[in-house]
Formats: structure tokens, C-alpha cells, sequence
């Protein structure tokens, strides 16, 4: 039984003891929160992360505190002798991660951080896809991210970038991790533009990530608008297919692809693949050429061979396709936490298990959101 400390019981404390309580292998023992009145049933309470980590029945620790408090936490952990799972981001400003990989290295602690989305199903297939190239390099990642601010006051430490390293650093760094996660190139240029509500509130952001094998990325996020006209897509543009994941925790999408026989069979890894047409390539319409422009049988029958860049594919087919994950989108959070907290477990116990996210490659993501974001506060213009 691996004996877990949460430091931070606020709401998204709370949600990770309960995605947690039932993992069989792992129990949360004891929390740690200034404001803890009454600890959960069958946990011990304590008001200061110090006293916690001073516990000796404490194997590792999970860190779900505000933003610039998560370095310095983990850091005490690591010394502490524990484990530790820190929620995005580990740390606000470069010598902040730099302190966290000195640690780490000298301690020999396990140090995970809780990129939850590459745990989840359809991110998941996406990174196989882009790792095997079965419809070619990757080219291009568009996010777009519309989310609420109900919850998010004017005062509220959100707003402030030494608290919470703004929107591109608190909460776009699961996408640009996301990305991270699908190419091996290292991102070669970085870019950041940000609009302000107000002289406190920058609420849109967008940055842009050239990466050396010439992945283009552009993740922008507006934190302004009510809660039921939340939206977030992913797309993942390859030589020879399409996908849009719709959600920030994805379950449903959409695809378009040029296919051969044998990459098709793929196609079934995406869940409740539903079929809209599937057309064979020598019937598709040209829509790039004028009407009655046509093709020449020549061209028609030569589209069984394409080129795209200097790459040259053999297809058949164009699929257009809808998918869905059975689960709900609860059930998909929480199965990603879960997963998160297991490869944690299993990298803290077992010497040879390798997670699926090392620090170096964490703060590697941290790397870029801290440098697009110091663009965009330093660039950000005035909106109404």
C-alpha cells in the first residue's frame, strides 16, 4: 500500500481524493490545507504542508496548492525524502524549475507532474499516430480554447501572473505539453500575444511553436465567457488525414483521411467509429479548380498516387468519420487522474518502471509556456 499525502483540500483537491479513494494500491492518508476544519473521513488533517511532509508514514506527496507555491513545496518534499506529484505547473520561472531538477537529481525522488490529457484515450492514439507516421509527419496543431471566468473573479490569484504564471502557463501548458508529446524535434521559435481586459486582466492569449521537423502549433485560449458556452478543439493536421478532438478532457471528434487498404484497418482504433462516406479516390470532386475546369482521365486514374511535400503516398480511398468514447467526460477525467497517480506509484516502487512523462521533458513544456507567455505580457494590447 502506497501511502499518499494531499497537500491542498480546496475544490481541486477534494476532486483528486476522489477520483483516488477507491485505486486499490494507494491510499491518501493524511491532507494539508491552511483552511482544513474537518478532515475526510478515516485521513488525518494538518494546516501546514510542513507538518505533513514531517509525517515518516508518508511515501510521496500529491501538490494541488496555488501555482508559485508548487516548486518550493516540492522541493521540501524531495529533501523530505518523499515522492512527488505536482499539479501544472511545476514552477513559475526558470530558476524555479532549475532548483526542481538540481533536487530531483540529487535526491533520487521521483518528481511527475499531473499532465492528465496525455493519460487520456484520444490524445493517447493521436501521439501513437504521430510517433508511427501511419498518415504521415505531423504538421500542424491548432488549439482553440473558449472557457468560462464565472469562477474566476477579478481578485482571484488566476489574474495574477506571480501567482499563477497566466493563462498560457497555468492552463496552456497542458496543450503545449500535448504537443511536446507528439514530435521528438525540439521547439525552435516561440511566440506570444496577449489582449487584457483590464490593466490586472489579461483573459486571451496566443502563441505560436515552430518546431525543428517544421510542426506548426498555435494554441490560443479566451478565459471570458459563461460556463455552458465552454468549447475547446484540438486539431492534428498529417499529410494524409485530419482529426479534430472536441473538448479540453476529449471524447468525441471527427476525421477525414486518404487511406489504403491497410491504413485503414487503423482507423477502427478510434471508439465509435461511425462511417459519414467513404469514397473511392478516383470519384472525388476536384473543388480546387474552377467549375468545368475537370480532370483528365489521366489524372483521375493517377490518384491512387499522391504527393504531399516530397513525400509520395499509395491511397484509394477518402473516409470521412465521427467518434465518440463511450465514457462521460467525469469518467474520462477521472480515469486519466487515475492512470496519472498509477504510473506515479509504479515509478516511486519499481526502479525500472519508466513513466510516461520524465521531469526533464516536463519542464521542457514549462520551457516554452514561460517564454510565450513573457511575450505576450510584454506585447499584450488593450480590448474591450
Amino acid at each position: 500500500m502506497f501511502r499518499l499525502g494531499l497537500i491542498g483540500y480546496g475544490g481541486f483537491g477534494r476532486f483528486l481524493h476522489h477520483a483516488w479513494q477507491s485505486l486499490p494500491d494507494v491510499h491518501v492518508v493524511a491532507v494539508a490545507d491552511p483552511a482544513l476544519d474537518t478532515p475526510p473521513p478515516g485521513v488525518r488533517g494538518v494546516r501546514s504542508w510542513e507538518a505533513l511532509l514531517a509525517d515518516p508514514e508518508i511515501d510521496g506527496v500529491a501538490i494541488a496548492t496555488p501555482p508559485h507555491t508548487h516548486a518550493a513545496i516540492a522541493c521540501a518534499a524531495m529533501e523530505a525524502g518523499k515522492h512527488v506529484l505536482i499539479e501544472k505547473p511545476p514552477a513559475l520561472t526558470p530558476i524555479e524549475a532549475q532548483r526542481l531538477r538540481e533536487t530531483q537529481a540529487r535526491t533520487g525522488r521521483v518528481a511527475l507532474v499531473d499532465f492528465v490529457l496525455r493519460y487520456t484515450p484520444l490524445v493517447a492514439l493521436m501521439q501513437r499516430w504521430s510517433q508511427t507516421r501511419l498518415f504521415g509527419p505531423l504538421r500542424r496543431v491548432i488549439v482553440e480554447n473558449y472557457a468560462q471566468d464565472a469562477t474566476l473573479p477579478p481578485e482571484h490569484w488566476f489574474w495574477d501572473p506571480t501567482q499563477s504564471g497566466g493563462i498560457l502557463v497555468e492552463h496552456g501548458i497542458h496543450f503545449i505539453d500535448l504537443v511536446n508529446a507528439c514530435t521528438v524535434a525540439a521547439p525552435v521559435h516561440v511566440a506570444g500575444y496577449g489582449v487584457r481586459r483590464s490593466t490586472h486582466q489579461m483573459d486571451r492569449v496566443l502563441a505560436t511553436v515552430v518546431y525543428e521537423d517544421g510542426l506548426v502549433a498555435t494554441h490560443y485560449h479566451a478565459f471570458a465567457g459563461p460556463g455552458f458556452f465552454e468549447h475547446t478543439s484540438i486539431r492534428f493536421v498529417f499529410d494524409l488525414a485530419r482529426v479534430e478532438l472536441i473538448g479540453w478532457i476529449p471524447r468525441v471528434g471527427r476525421l477525414v483521411a486518404l487511406v489504403s487498404p491497410e491504413t485503414e484497418t487503423h482507423l477502427q482504433e478510434l471508439p465509435g467509429l461511425q462511417v459519414v462516406q467513404r469514397v473511392p479516390v478516383v470519384d472525388l470532386p476536384d473543388e480546387s479548380r474552377p467549375e468545368g475546369w475537370g480532370l483528365t482521365v489521366a489524372e483521375a486514374e493517377g490518384r491512387s498516387r499522391v504527393r504531399v511535400g516530397t513525400h509520395t503516398y499509395h491511397i484509394d480511398t477518402f473516409i470521412e468519420a465521427t467518434f465518440a468514447l463511450a465514457a462521460s467526460k467525469a469518467e474520462v477525467y477521472r480515469e486519466g487522474l487515475r492512470a496519472v497517480l498509477r504510473d506515479f506509484v509504479q515509478a516511486a516502487t519499481q526502479p525500472d518502471h519508466r513513466p510516461q512523462i520524465l521531469l526533464d521533458e516536463a519542464l521542457q513544456s514549462l520551457h516554452v509556456a514561460l517564454r510565450a507567455a513573457e511575450q505576450a505580457h510584454r506585447q499584450a494590447v488593450d480590448g474591450s
